[in-house]
């Protein structure tokens, strides 16, 4: 009988199923093996050593909210503590730079943070999340969004801020400012060309409703298309922000807006040349190789202040920011505020911080009159500017603006400079550096014990310039530190009430006169 021919199927398994290697060879992978199990873990703890890294501060302030933090407070602690041991990692360092300009230089591609366009355009991805994602109020979108923590629902946020500023008799506009992708389908590589508009589903229901409850909303993408089929471009290339003569338009809309007619202005210009915000995100030690520079020309208002008397208060984000906080590398006294105050003829009332405009800005607006500080006594109109991508992702929180009284003042009060030295009962959350858009952050941090005595005090100090940590980003609760106080409102917070900040999760703290802290 003839012997059968084995299949190619069998012929693999019966090579598998007796596979030989010898001592030697089984030895060397043996021990191979084992050195990557435990040389690795050893690399990582000196790595860990050597830097200090963000994961130990946030291990202490995640065992710190453990106990106290609501669900929400849980959860971003968690994902902060999460992240941080991610950016602490030892490969990550060694490789992710390398890595990312090869695949930059080589593929022009971006990382999770950054889509690199056509002709050198440089998008945020959460920008263009912002389009690609279903319509952001169905159903099923802010229930998700609601299950991963926070208010979802813009419309119920926004009404309720216009129902408590109607009882004061006070208007709302609206000014979601446009993303970049939404004018720049052309430098995503689509079939997009110059002028075209892209939406996401639900902005116009959003818009509907708003305006049938008397709230303006101003929609600035018609006006930046036309500049766009114009040949001037209403956004910058390698930043998340406007240019300058897409800011420009805005002001000169809510001047319109507001008062029907437009001031002479006489500024000086200025230019201005830097990389921008997303060539940043890329973590890449040389950005300027891959990308260009961009020069703008500014105009400052060097006579502009912030009015708190004023009729109109401008609520932004880093897209009021953009032009007048320093450490943004845009110019200064050039923003929104400035630029309206000019179209009016005025100076404004201005609160005004980095990132989370869904939120901060009304935040801090409650807590001022919380205080029994009155910022909306005088006046008649409010302007709310938020990037347009927030009422797709952000915390639409429900904030109370009812007047309270001024807290009894135990905490520390300065009229002038004073040294002190004191202990650290609470600090808040500190960013790695490039992990978020904006390179400069202050962290909040409550003193005990000042001087020996029983005074407290709050304050708001730099924790990352330029995105490397200042030594107080590596406080911990219980050290004690010598630093110098001055007042916060005044000229710290002109200077840098527009930076980005993390507050301490304490109700009662967020009532207490905030100091501003310096180390000398």
């Amino acid at each position: 009988m003839a012997e059968r021919k084995l299949s190619r199927e069998e012929v693999a398994k019966i090579e598998i199923g007796h596979t030989e290697i010898s001592r030697s060879q089984q030895l060397i992978l043996s021990l191979l093996f084992l050195a990557l199990i435990v040389l690795y873990p050893v690399a990582q703890i000196w790595f860990e050593t050597r830097n200090k890294p963000l994961s130990e501060i946030q291990e202490l302030q995640l065992g710190d909210r453990l106990t106290v933090a609501s669900p929400d407070q849980l959860g971003a602690a968690l994902k902060s503590y999460e992240t941080a041991l991610e950016d602490c990692s030892l490969l990550r360092a060694v490789l992710l730079e390398p890595a990312q300009g090869f695949l930059t230089g080589v593929f022009s591609s971006g990382n999770e943070k950054v889509i690199v366009g056509t002709d050198g355009w440089l998008f945020y991805a959460s920008d263009f999340n912002y389009l690609a994602n279903p319509g952001f109020l169905r159903p099923e979108r802010l229930y998700k969004r609601r299950l991963k923590g926070g208010q979802p629902d813009p419309i119920r946020a926004v009404l309720d801020f216009q129902r408590q500023l109607k009882a004061r008799g006070i208007r709302l506009i609206l000014l979601p400012a446009p993303v970049k992708p939404m004018l720049y389908g052309d430098k995503l590589g689509g079939n997009a060309v110059a002028g075209t508009i892209l939406q996401n589903p639900s902005f116009n229901e959003f818009r509907r409703i708003m305006e049938a409850n008397g709230i303006t909303v101003l929609d600035l993408a018609p006006d930046f298309a036309l500049l766009r089929t114009a040949g001037m471009e209403p956004y910058l290339k390698t930043d998340t922000h406007w240019t300058p003569e897409g800011m420009e338009i805005a002001a000169a809309r809510l001047a319109e807006l507001i008062s029907g007619r437009k001031w002479q202005d006489h500024s000086t210009s200025q230019q201005i040349t830097h990389l921008g915000d997303i060539a940043a995100m890329l973590k890449l030690s040389m950005p300027e190789t891959f990308f260009a520079a961009e020069t703008v020309s500014v105009r400052p208002r060097q006579d502009f202040r912030v009015a708190s008397d004023a009729p109109v208060l401008l609520l932004g984000d880093s897209f009021t920011n953009i032009y007048s906080v320093p450490a943004m590398n845009w110019g200064e006294k050039s923003g929104l505020a400035e630029r309206l105050s000019a179209h009016l003829g005025y100076n404004i009332d201005v609160i005004a911080r980095n990132d989370a405009g869904a939120f901060a800005t009304r935040e801090l607006l409650s807590n001022e009159l919380r205080r029994g500080r009155d910022r909306l006594a005088d006046k008649k109109i409010v302007i709310y500017e938020f990037a347009i991508r927030e009422l797709a992702d952000g915390n639409w929180k429900m904030l109370d603006l009812s007047l309270g009284n001024a807290p009894e003042a135990r905490f520390l009060a300065l009229d002038a400079p004073r040294k002190v030295t004191a202990t650290i009962q609470q600090v808040s959350t500190v960013p790695q550096p490039h992990s978020a858009p904006y390179k400069d952050h202050i962290m909040s941090v409550h003193f005990v014990d000042i001087d020996g005595g029983n005074e407290q005090a709050l304050v708001y100090i730099k924790s990352m310039v330029d995105n490397v940590w200042t030594p107080a980003a590596q406080w911990r609760p219980g050290d004690q530190v010598t630093l110098t106080l001055t007042p916060w409102h005044g000229e710290a917070e002109a200077n840098f009430g527009g930076w980005n900040r993390s507050d301490l999760d304490d109700e009662e703290l967020l009532l207490q006169e905030p100091l501003w802290g310096e180390l000398r």
